[in-house]
C-alpha cells in the first residue's frame, strides 16, 4: 500500500481536495443568490429570443436597448440556460465552473516553475481568496475575465513567438467580457513572454506587431460590427449619449471607471443616508467602495479584507525570488508575469476615482496567490529564521485586517495572534513545526470572509465578503452593501397582473429604468421597454415617440418611481405618464410595501 502512494499520486490527491474545496465554496447555497444580479439575468433570458438578440446582447427581449458590457460572458451564460432551461442555477452555474478551473490552472502555471508544493499553496489561497468566492458565486462577468486572463497568461509563458499572438488573442477575447480592464494584465503577458523565449530583437519585434494586430482585431471585432449595422436593427448601445459601442468602450466602461468625477471624500466610516435620485425606484447610497484613492488604498481594511490577507508573503515571495536570480529561466519570466500583473492592477485600482467596486479586486487573486505561495516555500527553505519573519508580518497583518473589521476586542484576532505566536516559537526553538501550525492559524480569517459569502451574501449585484457582515456586526459597508434589496417591481403579484391584463399590448409594461422592468422579464421572457436605460439617462427614445408608441396601443402600463420629478430626460416622461395616465388601485397589483427609508413605485395605465 505504501508503494502505491507515490509523490505524484499524493499531489494529485491534494489537488483534487482543494478543488472539492473550491467548488464547496462556490456551490454551496447557490440558489440563495435567486437570479443575481437581475439586469444581467434578464439579458441573458432575452437573448434566448433569437440569434440578433443573442449577437447584439440586448437587454430585453424586444431587442430596444443592449446591455452596458461586452457579449462574451453573457454569451456562455446564455449557451448554458439554453441547454440546461433558464434559471437562477444554469445562469450562475458557469461562473462557479470559471473559478474552480481558474483554481486548476493557477496550479499548472506555479506548478512547473516552482515545483508542487508552492502550486498547491497557490491553488488553496486562490480558492479561498474571499472576493474570488464572492464573485464566482455571481452571475457578474469578472470570474470569465480572470479565466480568460489565466489562459493568456499560460499561453504567453510557452515563450514561442506564435504563443504570444495566441495570448493577445484570448486577451481580447477578456475584453470582449470586461472591455478595459482586461488591458490592465497586457503588460504582465508581455513581460512574462519576453523572458520565456529565446528569440533575437528583430523577431521579438515582429511577433509584438503581430500580436499587437491581433489584439485590436480580437477585442473591437464585436463593437466594430455593432457600431456599422444601422440603429434600426439593433438595439441602442445601452449606457451611451451617441448610441455608440466604441463610446461605451471609451466613456463609461473606461474614462466614468477610473478618473475621478467628484471631489474625494474624507476619510471615514463610509455609511451615510440614502440619496434620492429622479429616475430610480430604489434610494442611491454612498457606498464603502468610494475608498479615498491613494497609495495606501487597498490597504483599507473593507478592501485588504477581500484579497489581501497573505500579501505579506507576496511582497516577501517577490522579493526573495528576484534576489536569487543568476540567469533568465521559467522561473524569472513567472515571477516576471506575477508581479507585474500585481503592481499593474494595483496601482489602476489604487489611483481609479471614478466608479470603483470592491469585486474588481478579483482580478488580483491570481498573482496574490502565486507569489503567496512562492513566498512560502522560499521561506521554508531559508531557514527558521526567514520563516519566522514571513510568519509574524502576515500574522501582523491579519491582526490589523481583523482589528478594525471586527473590534480590537474581538476573540477572532486570537488566530492571527497564533501565527505570531508560531514565529517567536518558530525562531526560539530553531524548528520548523510551529511554522506549520501557525500557517494553517493564519488562514482561518480568509476561510471565514469567504464562507461569509455563502450565509451573509450582501448585495448580489456588487459582490463582496465581509466576515463582520455574517456576525451581525456594523462594518461600515452601509445598507446598500449590508443585504440585498429585492426590487419592488420583483413582485409575484404584478407580474400576474400586468400578464393578464396587457391585451394586445407590444410591452407588458414599461419604465425609465432598466432596474425596474428586469424583474418582469427575468419571470415572464416578455418584452418590457426601460426608455431611460440602465440609470434613465439614455436617449434612446424621443418624448413624442413615446407618445406614438402609446397611442398606437404599444404600451399601456408603465411603472413609474415616486417622489418628485425634475425637468428633462426621463423626467419629462414621467411627468408625461402622470399627467396622461391613470394611476392603478396598489391593492390590484402590489403585494411588497416598501421599507422604511425606500421610495416606493406607482402603476399607471395609458389609454389610446
Amino acid at each position: 500500500m505504501t508503494g502505491f502512494w507515490t509523490r505524484q499520486r499524493i499531489d494529485a490527491a491534494c489537488l483534487a481536495g482543494v478543488l472539492l474545496l473550491a467548488a464547496l465554496l462556490r456551490f454551496w447555497r447557490i440558489d440563495a443568490n435567486g437570479f443575481g444580479t437581475e439586469y444581467y439575468a434578464a439579458g441573458v433570458r432575452s437573448m434566448l429570443g433569437g440569434g440578433r438578440l443573442f449577437f447584439f446582447n440586448a437587454f430585453d427581449p424586444a431587442g430596444v436597448v443592449s446591455l452596458d458590457k461586452p457579449p462574451v460572458a453573457f454569451w456562455i451564460q446564455a449557451l448554458f440556460a439554453w441547454v440546461l432551461g433558464f434559471s437562477g442555477w444554469s445562469i450562475h452555474l458557469p461562473q462557479m465552473l470559471a473559478g474552480i478551473a481558474s483554481v486548476a490552472i493557477l496550479h499548472r502555471l506555479v506548478l512547473r516553475p516552482f515545483g508542487p508544493t508552492a502550486a498547491l499553496i497557490a491553488a488553496s489561497l486562490l480558492a479561498i481568496n474571499p472576493i474570488s468566492v464572492a464573485i464566482d458565486r455571481s452571475n457578474n462577468t469578472d470570474s470569465w475575465l480572470v479565466l480568460f486572463l489565466l489562459l493568456a497568461a499560460w499561453t504567453a509563458l510557452r515563450g514561442r513567438g506564435l504563443a504570444l499572438v495566441f495570448a493577445m488573442a484570448l486577451l481580447g477575447v477578456a475584453f470582449n467580457v470586461k472591455m478595459l480592464a482586461a488591458l490592465i494584465c497586457g503588460p504582465a503577458l508581455l513581460a512574462g513572454w519576453w523572458l520565456s523565449g529565446a528569440l533575437d530583437w528583430q523577431r521579438r519585434f515582429g511577433w509584438m506587431f503581430a500580436a499587437g494586430a491581433t489584439l485590436v482585431v480580437v477585442s473591437l471585432s464585436w463593437a466594430v460590427v455593432f457600431d456599422l449595422t444601422t440603429a434600426k436593427a439593433r438595439p441602442f448601445a445601452g449606457s451611451t449619449k451617441e448610441n455608440s459601442m466604441l463610446e461605451l468602450i471609451v466613456v463609461h466602461n473606461g474614462l466614468e471607471r477610473f478618473v475621478r468625477d467628484r471631489p474625494p471624500r474624507a476619510a471615514g466610516p463610509p455609511i451615510q443616508a440614502p440619496v434620492q435620485t429622479q429616475a430610480t425606484s430604489e434610494p442611491r447610497f454612498e457606498n464603502y467602495d468610494s475608498v479615498p484613492v491613494g497609495p495606501l488604498r487597498l490597504a483599507a481594511p473593507t478592501l485588504a479584507s477581500q484579497f489581501a490577507w497573505t500579501l505579506p508573503l507576496a511582497l516577501i515571495g517577490l522579493v526573495l525570488a528576484l534576489g536569487r536570480r543568476r540567469r533568465i529561466d521559467a522561473t524569472a519570466a513567472s515571477l516576471a508575469l506575477w508581479g507585474v500583473w500585481a503592481l499593474a492592477y494595483g496601482i489602476v485600482f489604487s489611483a481609479a476615482g471614478g466608479i470603483f467596486h470592491a469585486y474588481y479586486l478579483s482580478a488580483l487573486g491570481p498573482p496574490i496567490a502565486a507569489l503567496s505561495a512562492i513566498g512560502c516555500v522560499l521561506l521554508w527553505r531559508r531557514g527558521p529564521s526567514a520563516l519566522a519573519l514571513g510568519l509574524a508580518l502576515c500574522g501582523l497583518w491579519q491582526v490589523y485586517i481583523a482589528g478594525a473589521s471586527l473590534g480590537w476586542t474581538s476573540i477572532w484576532i486570537g488566530f492571527p495572534a497564533i501565527g505570531v505566536l508560531a514565529a517567536a516559537g518558530t525562531l526560539w526553538r530553531g524548528k520548523r513545526p510551529p511554522a506549520a501550525i501557525g500557517g494553517f492559524a493564519l488562514l482561518i480569517l480568509p476561510m471565514a470572509w469567504a464562507l461569509s459569502t455563502i450565509f451573509m451574501a450582501g448585495n448580489h449585484t456588487l459582490p463582496s465578503s465581509s466576515f463582520g457582515r455574517w456576525l451581525g456586526l456594523n462594518d461600515g459597508r452601509g445598507p446598500l452593501l449590508s443585504r440585498n434589496f429585492a426590487g419592488l417591481s420583483d413582485d409575484p403579484k404584478l407580474v400576474q397582473f400586468l400578464a393578464a391584463n396587457r391585451g394586445d399590448a407590444r410591452f407588458i409594461v414599461a419604465a425609465p429604468t432598466t432596474n425596474l422592468v428586469a424583474p418582469v422579464i427575468v419571470r415572464t421572457g416578455l418584452p418590457a421597454l426601460a426608455f431611460g436605460g440602465y440609470i434613465g439617462t439614455d436617449p434612446i427614445l424621443s418624448l413624442d415617440a413615446f407618445a406614438g408608441m402609446v397611442a398606437r396601443g404599444e404600451v399601456r402600463y408603465v411603472l413609474l418611481p415616486g417622489g418628485r420629478t425634475r425637468q428633462g430626460g426621463t423626467g419629462d416622461f414621467v411627468k408625461w405618464v402622470r399627467d396622461h395616465g391613470t394611476p392603478v388601485d396598489n391593492a390590484l397589483w402590489r403585494s411588497i410595501v416598501p421599507e422604511e427609508g425606500r421610495r416606493s413605485i406607482a402603476l399607471y395605465e395609458l389609454k389610446r
